[in-house]
């Protein structure tokens, strides 16, 4: 593993989430609009610790890429997307299966939250798959 591509990417990546996580709230905003009137919400989002979390994110995602590179089929993007699909399953599936059944929050909002928490981890590690070559 070489630890200077691994920063690279990793900053890359981390800031890459930061964007695609907030274009992905403004886009799924008036989806989630109907729901805002629900006492489940923050009412202040800490921007500085989303986008603190989101960096330290891209980083253990790279981190993980790395280990289990050789592993992934193809190259590339497709070797990102493959990838994005294994976390999207951990880091979306199944925490969206635990809150159906663990808490009093409409499945509708839940289903928003799976298919534009997926779509985000995927595309994300799409690129992934680009950058982790690039640099």
């Amino acid at each position: 593993m070489n630890a200077k591509k691994i920063l690279m990417a990793g900053l890359i990546t981390g800031m890459l989430f930061v964007i695609i996580d907030m274009a992905a709230a403004i886009l799924a905003a008036p989806l989630y609009a109907p729901y805002y009137a629900l006492p489940i919400w923050n009412l202040e989002p800490n921007l500085m610790f989303g986008i603190l979390f989101n960096i330290i994110n891209g980083f253990l995602l790279v981190g993980i890429y790395s280990v289990i590179y050789k592993g992934l089929p193809e190259e590339g993007v497709i070797k990102g997307l493959n990838y994005g699909i294994i976390v999207g399953t951990f880091r979306v599936l199944m925490p969206f299966f635990s809150a159906i059944v663990m808490y009093n929050i409409p499945f509708q909002l839940n289903m928003i939250g799976l298919i534009s928490g997926f779509a985000e981890i995927v595309v994300l590690c799409s690129l992934l798959g680009i950058i982790y070559e690039k640099v």
